[in-house]
């Protein structure tokens, strides 16, 4: 295994930065394929920042990235990235490898976190399950006596707390964890968006982060739900480093995910520069499973599937293993999403088979 600092092994396919690199996001941009590399060399007069290379080590393999670098840079750089205790930054619009997927894993270890709000008002909190995983926030909006509404966090059975309240608890929560924030009006879109970008902006938002939404377009316009073109430009003009989760509205899926609705979905999401990942139903999943995995993610090298539990048909369980025996699906950029309450570890000998 070659030494993170060292040069790259020759025969590999290997790409060297230039001087003035503007910023860790043009390189983690570089990395197109395990038989890349990376080598950031710093010239004369760059004004490169040991922050900004830690970055960029958090959110690539560390085997893909060479550093050709001056004194005292490279050994302050050394120092900090082999300190085990040094609180890592992610990009938010970063995959879940490896902030909880290890390359080459499986999505079956990947936990979806469900939140509870205790107490109201200012006094109100957020608690989660003390795991690691992605953690899921149903957002709407609320009337404030103040005028504007404002986002607020959905949780079964809790008293509301705003979304910008919620995040900055989060802020400070330790261990490895992403966001998914599902935006359930669709008037919530724009203003949780330019939260969620005003919290980046501060430092208080250093995890990957994605933002779903039932969107209504093409052969499954549906009133009352987010529209796709509507969608994809709020993305793009107030927060776009995020994954792009979609998902399509329950009334259209009587017939499971017929080719009708799988190109729509698609030729909305043709050109993104950000990843998706597509919001699958486990029930209406039950007539079509693999071709319609097997499809999505032949779209881009770096979209993925969510599949997530439904009240009829297959459980995420009986999905997983139908994907487990089926040939040509990547099953690491598969995702399945239980029901509340149901740990990995319940279904941990699906995986094992």
């Amino acid at each position: 295994m070659p030494h993170p600092w060292a040069q790259p092994a020759s025969g590999s396919e290997h790409r060297r930065g230039a001087e003035g690199l503007a910023g860790p996001r043009l390189a983690l941009s570089q990395l197109s394929g395990p038989r890349y590399s990376l080598t950031l060399w710093q010239g004369a007069s760059d004004p490169v920042s040991v922050d900004d290379l830690l970055y960029i080590r958090d959110n690539t393999a560390t085997h893909q990235v060479y550093y050709d670098l001056f004194e005292p840079v490279l050994s302050q750089f050394k120092q900090q990235a082999l300190n085990a205790t040094r609180k890592r930054m992610y990009y938010t619009g970063s995959s879940l490898i490896p902030v909880l997927q290890p390359p080459a894993g499986d999505g079956l270890g990947v936990e979806w976190l469900l939140p509870e709000v205790q107490g109201n008002g200012r006094t109100a909190v957020i608690t989660l399950p003390d795991r690691e995983g992605v953690i899921l926030l149903d957002v709407g909006l609320q009337g404030t006596a103040a005028g504007d509404p404002v986002p607020i966090v959905r949780a079964p059975g809790s008293a509301a707390l705003t979304l910008e309240s919620c995040l900055l608890q989060l802020a400070t929560r330790p261990g490895r964890w992403g966001l998914h924030v599902h935006i359930v009006e669709p008037a919530a879109l724009r203003p949780s968006l330019a939260i969620l970008a005003h919290l980046s902006a501060l430092g208080h938002l250093p995890r990957p982060v994605w933002v779903g939404a039932t969107i209504s377009y093409g052969s499954f316009v549906v009133p009352g739900h987010t529209a796709g073109k509507e969608f994809l430009k709020a993305v793009a003009e107030v927060f776009p480093h995020v994954t792009v989760a979609p998902s399509w509205p329950e009334e259209m899926l009587g017939s499971g995910y017929g080719e009708r609705l799988l190109m729509d979905m698609l030729e909305l999401c043709q050109g993104l520069w950000q990843p998706v990942s597509f919001q699958l139903q486990a029930g209406p999943l039950d007539q079509s499973m693999v071709g319609a995995v097997a499809r999505l993610l032949a779209a881009s090298p770096r979209a993925t599937v969510t599949v997530q539990h439904s009240p009829t048909g297959s459980s995420c369980t009986a999905v997983w293993a139908g994907l487990l025996a089926a040939s040509g699906v990547d099953r690491t950029r598969v995702y399945c999403r239980p029901p509340q309450g149901y740990h990995k570890d319940s279904w941990a000998d699906v995986g094992r088979n």
